[in-house]
Protein backbone atom coordinates (compact mmCIF):
# COMPACT_ATOMS: atom_id res chain seq x y z
CA UNK A 1 0.00 0.00 0.00
CA UNK A 2 1.69 3.53 -0.81
CA UNK A 3 2.25 5.84 1.63
CA UNK A 4 1.26 9.25 2.01
CA UNK A 5 3.02 11.90 0.50
CA UNK A 6 3.06 13.66 3.68
CA UNK A 7 2.15 11.90 6.84
CA UNK A 8 0.13 13.65 9.56
CA UNK A 9 0.96 13.40 12.85
CA UNK A 10 -2.05 13.46 15.36
CA UNK A 11 -1.72 15.81 18.30
CA UNK A 12 -3.48 15.91 21.17
CA UNK A 13 -2.88 18.75 23.92
CA UNK A 14 0.16 17.90 26.85
CA UNK A 15 -0.25 18.68 30.54
CA UNK A 16 1.77 21.21 30.44
CA UNK A 17 0.15 23.15 27.62
CA UNK A 18 1.97 22.25 24.31
CA UNK A 19 1.27 19.87 21.89
CA UNK A 20 2.29 16.40 21.57
CA UNK A 21 2.41 14.03 18.88
CA UNK A 22 -0.01 10.39 19.87
CA UNK A 23 2.06 7.58 20.18
CA UNK A 24 1.39 5.13 17.32
CA UNK A 25 2.66 1.65 16.85
CA UNK A 26 3.80 2.56 13.73
CA UNK A 27 7.47 2.51 13.40
CA UNK A 28 7.44 3.93 9.67
CA UNK A 29 9.96 7.09 9.29
CA UNK A 30 8.46 10.17 8.68
CA UNK A 31 8.91 13.56 6.95
CA UNK A 32 8.38 16.93 8.73
CA UNK A 33 8.26 20.35 7.03
CA UNK A 34 10.80 22.81 7.96
CA UNK A 35 9.03 24.63 11.00
CA UNK A 36 9.63 28.82 11.12
CA UNK A 37 10.58 30.29 14.69
CA UNK A 38 7.85 31.39 16.83
CA UNK A 39 9.31 35.13 16.46
CA UNK A 40 9.12 35.66 13.14
CA UNK A 41 6.33 37.61 12.31
CA UNK A 42 3.76 36.38 9.94
CA UNK A 43 3.54 38.44 6.53
CA UNK A 44 0.15 40.11 5.89
CA UNK A 45 -1.32 38.93 2.49
CA UNK A 46 -2.01 41.53 0.01
CA UNK A 47 -4.54 41.50 -3.27
CA UNK A 48 -6.72 39.22 -4.42
CA UNK A 49 -5.84 36.63 -2.12
CA UNK A 50 -5.97 38.61 1.06
CA UNK A 51 -8.81 37.00 3.46
CA UNK A 52 -10.96 39.36 4.80
CA UNK A 53 -11.58 38.10 9.01
CA UNK A 54 -15.18 37.86 9.71
CA UNK A 55 -16.55 40.74 12.06
CA UNK A 56 -16.05 39.95 15.71
CA UNK A 57 -19.99 40.10 17.14
CA UNK A 58 -20.81 42.76 19.71
CA UNK A 59 -22.47 41.56 22.29
CA UNK A 60 -26.52 42.38 22.15
CA UNK A 61 -28.05 45.25 24.07
CA UNK A 62 -31.21 45.42 25.53
CA UNK A 63 -32.88 47.47 22.06
CA UNK A 64 -31.01 44.84 20.25
CA UNK A 65 -33.06 41.87 21.92
CA UNK A 66 -36.04 43.29 21.33
CA UNK A 67 -38.39 41.73 18.67
CA UNK A 68 -39.46 43.90 15.82
CA UNK A 69 -42.37 42.22 15.08
CA UNK A 70 -43.53 43.04 18.86
CA UNK A 71 -42.29 46.28 19.02
CA UNK A 72 -44.72 47.40 15.47
CA UNK A 73 -47.50 45.49 17.16
CA UNK A 74 -47.51 47.57 20.05
CA UNK A 75 -47.27 51.29 18.11
CA UNK A 76 -50.24 49.72 16.17
CA UNK A 77 -51.87 49.15 19.49
CA UNK A 78 -51.02 52.31 20.93
CA UNK A 79 -52.60 54.04 17.67
CA UNK A 80 -55.15 51.99 17.72
CA UNK A 81 -56.34 52.96 20.83
CA UNK A 82 -55.59 56.66 20.83
CA UNK A 83 -58.07 57.03 17.91
CA UNK A 84 -60.68 54.59 18.89
CA UNK A 85 -60.61 55.91 22.11
CA UNK A 86 -60.99 59.66 20.47
CA UNK A 87 -63.91 58.08 18.33
CA UNK A 88 -65.36 56.69 20.90
CA UNK A 89 -65.81 59.54 23.57
CA UNK A 90 -67.26 61.69 20.77
CA UNK A 91 -69.69 59.60 19.29
CA UNK A 92 -71.06 58.51 23.17
CA UNK A 93 -71.08 62.44 23.90
CA UNK A 94 -73.14 63.23 20.43
CA UNK A 95 -75.22 60.73 21.53
CA UNK A 96 -75.86 61.67 25.10
CA UNK A 97 -75.95 65.37 24.04
CA UNK A 98 -78.52 64.87 20.97
CA UNK A 99 -81.01 62.35 22.76
CA UNK A 100 -83.39 62.11 25.72
CA UNK A 101 -81.98 60.55 28.54
CA UNK A 102 -83.64 59.99 32.41
CA UNK A 103 -80.62 60.68 35.23
CA UNK A 104 -79.81 62.86 38.04
CA UNK A 105 -77.86 65.44 36.61
CA UNK A 106 -74.64 67.10 37.54
CA UNK A 107 -72.90 69.11 34.61
CA UNK A 108 -73.31 68.20 31.08
CA UNK A 109 -69.74 66.78 29.92
CA UNK A 110 -69.22 65.11 33.36
CA UNK A 111 -72.81 63.05 33.34
CA UNK A 112 -71.83 62.08 29.27
CA UNK A 113 -68.44 60.70 30.18
CA UNK A 114 -69.95 59.25 33.18
CA UNK A 115 -72.27 57.54 30.64
CA UNK A 116 -69.67 56.78 28.39
CA UNK A 117 -67.05 54.81 30.68
CA UNK A 118 -70.42 53.02 32.46
CA UNK A 119 -71.17 51.81 29.56
CA UNK A 120 -68.00 51.06 28.38
CA UNK A 121 -66.94 48.45 31.13
CA UNK A 122 -70.54 46.80 30.99
CA UNK A 123 -71.45 47.82 34.47
CA UNK A 124 -74.84 49.31 33.95
CA UNK A 125 -75.86 51.04 37.25
CA UNK A 126 -79.46 51.92 35.89
CA UNK A 127 -78.95 55.74 36.91
CA UNK A 128 -78.45 56.76 33.33
CA UNK A 129 -81.28 55.49 30.62
CA UNK A 130 -82.56 56.80 27.11
CA UNK A 131 -86.42 57.13 27.34
CA UNK A 132 -86.80 57.32 23.85
CA UNK A 133 -87.47 55.21 21.27
CA UNK A 134 -84.34 56.56 19.13
CA UNK A 135 -81.98 56.98 21.91
CA UNK A 136 -82.25 53.32 22.67
CA UNK A 137 -81.58 52.24 19.09
CA UNK A 138 -78.10 54.73 19.25
CA UNK A 139 -77.78 53.19 22.93
CA UNK A 140 -77.70 49.75 22.03
CA UNK A 141 -75.29 51.12 18.94
CA UNK A 142 -72.49 52.39 21.40
CA UNK A 143 -72.95 49.25 23.74
CA UNK A 144 -72.04 46.77 20.56
CA UNK A 145 -69.40 49.40 19.66
CA UNK A 146 -68.27 49.63 23.38
CA UNK A 147 -67.11 45.77 22.70
CA UNK A 148 -64.77 45.94 20.03
CA UNK A 149 -62.90 49.36 21.81
CA UNK A 150 -62.65 47.03 25.28
CA UNK A 151 -60.55 44.68 23.00
CA UNK A 152 -58.34 47.17 22.18
CA UNK A 153 -57.70 48.63 25.52
CA UNK A 154 -57.71 45.20 27.05
CA UNK A 155 -55.13 44.35 23.72
CA UNK A 156 -53.31 47.47 24.75
CA UNK A 157 -52.74 46.49 28.69
CA UNK A 158 -51.43 42.82 27.41
CA UNK A 159 -49.28 44.68 25.36
CA UNK A 160 -47.47 46.91 27.88
CA UNK A 161 -47.50 43.96 29.89
CA UNK A 162 -45.89 42.01 28.29
CA UNK A 163 -43.15 44.67 27.77
CA UNK A 164 -42.49 45.17 31.51
CA UNK A 165 -42.54 41.73 31.53
CA UNK A 166 -39.67 41.36 29.02
CA UNK A 167 -38.08 44.59 31.13
CA UNK A 168 -38.14 42.57 34.44
CA UNK A 169 -36.50 39.25 33.02
CA UNK A 170 -33.43 40.87 31.50
CA UNK A 171 -30.62 40.86 34.25
CA UNK A 172 -29.67 43.76 36.43
CA UNK A 173 -27.54 45.18 38.83
CA UNK A 174 -30.16 46.59 41.37
CA UNK A 175 -30.99 45.19 44.61
CA UNK A 176 -34.97 45.72 44.37
CA UNK A 177 -35.13 44.49 40.89
CA UNK A 178 -33.16 41.77 41.86
CA UNK A 179 -35.04 40.88 44.77
CA UNK A 180 -38.30 40.90 42.34
CA UNK A 181 -36.81 38.89 40.45
CA UNK A 182 -35.62 36.15 43.03
CA UNK A 183 -39.60 36.32 44.00
CA UNK A 184 -41.29 36.45 40.59
CA UNK A 185 -39.15 34.74 37.91
CA UNK A 186 -38.83 31.16 37.23
CA UNK A 187 -35.35 30.79 35.45
CA UNK A 188 -35.07 27.80 34.83
CA UNK A 189 -38.38 28.44 32.11
CA UNK A 190 -36.88 31.96 31.61
CA UNK A 191 -40.62 33.45 32.57
CA UNK A 192 -42.61 35.15 35.47
CA UNK A 193 -43.85 32.62 37.80
CA UNK A 194 -47.75 32.54 36.77
CA UNK A 195 -48.92 32.51 40.15
CA UNK A 196 -46.77 35.81 40.87
CA UNK A 197 -48.93 37.25 38.27
CA UNK A 198 -51.87 36.13 40.00
CA UNK A 199 -50.96 37.50 43.49
CA UNK A 200 -50.20 40.90 42.03
CA UNK A 201 -53.46 40.95 39.87
CA UNK A 202 -55.35 40.32 42.98
CA UNK A 203 -53.25 42.88 44.92
CA UNK A 204 -53.85 45.61 42.09
CA UNK A 205 -58.21 44.50 43.00
CA UNK A 206 -58.12 44.97 46.41
CA UNK A 207 -56.45 48.28 46.25
CA UNK A 208 -58.67 49.39 43.52
CA UNK A 209 -61.69 47.79 45.71
CA UNK A 210 -60.40 50.43 48.94
CA UNK A 211 -59.39 53.21 46.94
CA UNK A 212 -63.32 53.33 45.37
CA UNK A 213 -64.63 52.37 49.29
CA UNK A 214 -62.53 55.27 50.63
CA UNK A 215 -63.74 57.59 47.36
CA UNK A 216 -67.66 56.13 47.44
CA UNK A 217 -67.50 57.17 51.82
CA UNK A 218 -66.27 60.60 51.70
CA UNK A 219 -67.42 61.70 48.52
CA UNK A 220 -70.69 60.41 47.95
CA UNK A 221 -71.10 60.35 51.93
CA UNK A 222 -72.55 56.91 52.15
CA UNK A 223 -72.33 54.32 55.05
CA UNK A 224 -68.83 51.99 55.14
CA UNK A 225 -71.16 48.78 54.67
CA UNK A 226 -72.89 50.61 51.74
CA UNK A 227 -69.25 51.83 50.45
CA UNK A 228 -68.02 48.77 50.43
CA UNK A 229 -71.20 47.43 48.81
CA UNK A 230 -71.05 49.82 45.47
CA UNK A 231 -66.77 49.72 45.11
CA UNK A 232 -67.09 45.21 45.23
CA UNK A 233 -70.62 45.47 42.57
CA UNK A 234 -68.65 47.90 40.65
CA UNK A 235 -65.23 46.47 39.90
CA UNK A 236 -66.80 43.01 39.63
CA UNK A 237 -68.81 44.78 36.44
CA UNK A 238 -71.80 43.92 38.13
CA UNK A 239 -73.92 47.18 39.06
CA UNK A 240 -77.28 45.95 40.49
CA UNK A 241 -78.50 49.75 40.50
CA UNK A 242 -79.52 50.27 44.24
CA UNK A 243 -77.04 52.47 44.37
CA UNK A 244 -74.57 54.69 41.89
CA UNK A 245 -72.60 57.70 41.99
CA UNK A 246 -74.54 61.00 41.79
CA UNK A 247 -72.78 64.13 42.48
CA UNK A 248 -70.44 65.15 40.64
CA UNK A 249 -67.25 64.69 42.25
CA UNK A 250 -68.07 61.02 42.73
CA UNK A 251 -68.85 60.91 38.95
CA UNK A 252 -65.28 62.29 38.04
CA UNK A 253 -63.77 59.87 40.23
CA UNK A 254 -65.66 57.41 38.58
CA UNK A 255 -64.70 57.76 34.77
CA UNK A 256 -61.25 56.98 35.97
CA UNK A 257 -61.44 54.46 38.36
CA UNK A 258 -64.27 52.22 37.27
CA UNK A 259 -61.85 51.95 33.70
CA UNK A 260 -58.59 51.37 35.50
CA UNK A 261 -60.57 48.78 38.16
CA UNK A 262 -62.78 47.20 35.30
CA UNK A 263 -59.01 46.59 33.43
CA UNK A 264 -57.75 44.93 36.60
CA UNK A 265 -60.29 42.76 37.03
CA UNK A 266 -59.76 41.58 33.56
CA UNK A 267 -56.49 40.84 33.90
CA UNK A 268 -56.96 38.67 36.57
CA UNK A 269 -59.21 36.31 35.73
CA UNK A 270 -56.65 36.07 32.32
CA UNK A 271 -54.21 34.94 34.68
CA UNK A 272 -56.52 32.54 36.13
CA UNK A 273 -57.45 31.23 33.06
CA UNK A 274 -53.69 31.44 32.17
CA UNK A 275 -53.10 29.12 35.39
CA UNK A 276 -55.88 26.64 34.10
CA UNK A 277 -54.48 26.51 30.68
CA UNK A 278 -50.69 25.61 31.92
CA UNK A 279 -51.87 23.26 34.41
CA UNK A 280 -53.66 21.65 31.81
CA UNK A 281 -50.73 21.32 29.06
CA UNK A 282 -48.26 20.00 31.90
CA UNK A 283 -50.92 17.25 32.37
CA UNK A 284 -50.77 16.51 28.74
CA UNK A 285 -47.60 16.82 28.24
CA UNK A 286 -46.79 14.31 31.17
CA UNK A 287 -49.12 12.06 29.77
CA UNK A 288 -47.30 11.99 26.20
CA UNK A 289 -44.02 11.04 27.49
CA UNK A 290 -44.93 8.71 29.64
CA UNK A 291 -46.90 6.37 27.40
CA UNK A 292 -45.33 4.06 25.38
CA UNK A 293 -44.20 4.48 21.60
CA UNK A 294 -46.29 1.70 19.43
CA UNK A 295 -45.80 0.47 15.67
CA UNK A 296 -48.47 3.08 15.12
CA UNK A 297 -46.54 6.10 16.55
CA UNK A 298 -43.55 4.40 14.75
CA UNK A 299 -45.42 4.95 10.80
CA UNK A 300 -46.87 8.63 12.18
CA UNK A 301 -43.43 10.33 13.30
CA UNK A 302 -41.76 9.17 10.10
CA UNK A 303 -42.02 12.26 8.06
CA UNK A 304 -39.98 11.01 5.47
CA UNK A 305 -41.08 7.61 5.17
CA UNK A 306 -38.04 5.60 5.35
CA UNK A 307 -38.97 3.19 8.21
CA UNK A 308 -37.13 4.66 11.47
CA UNK A 309 -37.47 7.56 13.80
CA UNK A 310 -34.76 10.51 13.93
CA UNK A 311 -34.36 12.48 17.13
CA UNK A 312 -36.24 15.63 15.13
CA UNK A 313 -38.93 13.28 13.70
CA UNK A 314 -39.25 12.31 17.37
CA UNK A 315 -39.81 15.41 18.90
CA UNK A 316 -42.00 16.87 16.20
CA UNK A 317 -44.47 14.61 16.56
CA UNK A 318 -44.41 14.49 20.63
CA UNK A 319 -44.83 18.06 19.81
CA UNK A 320 -47.83 17.79 17.79
CA UNK A 321 -49.27 15.38 20.51
CA UNK A 322 -49.14 17.46 22.60
CA UNK A 323 -50.75 19.94 21.27
CA UNK A 324 -47.49 22.51 20.79
CA UNK A 325 -47.43 22.68 17.27
CA UNK A 326 -49.96 22.05 14.67
CA UNK A 327 -49.36 20.23 11.24
CA UNK A 328 -50.15 23.38 9.69
CA UNK A 329 -47.12 25.53 10.92
CA UNK A 330 -45.29 22.79 10.10
CA UNK A 331 -46.04 22.69 6.36
CA UNK A 332 -45.93 26.16 6.15
CA UNK A 333 -41.64 25.53 7.91
CA UNK A 334 -41.28 22.78 5.39
CA UNK A 335 -42.28 25.21 2.62
CA UNK A 336 -39.87 27.74 3.71
CA UNK A 337 -37.04 25.69 4.07
CA UNK A 338 -37.99 24.12 0.60
CA UNK A 339 -38.02 27.77 -1.34
CA UNK A 340 -34.31 28.61 0.75
CA UNK A 341 -32.43 24.64 0.11
CA UNK A 342 -31.86 24.86 -3.53
CA UNK A 343 -28.85 21.88 -3.45
CA UNK A 344 -31.59 19.03 -2.98
CA UNK A 345 -29.32 17.30 -0.13
CA UNK A 346 -31.62 18.54 2.47
CA UNK A 347 -29.38 21.49 3.82
CA UNK A 348 -29.61 24.87 3.51
CA UNK A 349 -25.91 26.39 2.76
CA UNK A 350 -24.48 29.24 1.80
CA UNK A 351 -24.77 28.90 -1.33
CA UNK A 352 -28.49 28.75 -1.35
CA UNK A 353 -28.55 31.80 0.75
CA UNK A 354 -26.29 34.05 -1.76
CA UNK A 355 -28.44 32.40 -4.54
CA UNK A 356 -31.52 33.41 -2.31
CA UNK A 357 -29.81 37.22 -1.97
CA UNK A 358 -29.36 37.40 -5.79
Amino acid sequence: MDEPFLPKNDTRLGVGGKDEPESSGSTTPTTSLPSKPLSSPAQPVTGDDAIVPDPIPTPPTSSSCANPIAILNNNNINKKLIIGLIVYVIIGIVIFCTTSFELEKTYKLVDALYYIVVTLCTIGYGDIVPNTTLAKYLTCFFILLGFGFFDILLNGLVAYICEKESVLLRPSDGKFKNMIQTYMVDKEKGRIRTRSKIGLALVIVIVCIGIGTLAVHFLEGMSWPDSIYLSVTSVTTLGYGDLSFKTTAGRCFAIVWLLVSTLAVARAFLYFTELRMEKRNRRIAEWVLQKEVTLRDLKSADLDNDGCISKSDFIIYKLKEMGRVAESDILQICKKFDSLEHSNNDKITLADLMEGIR
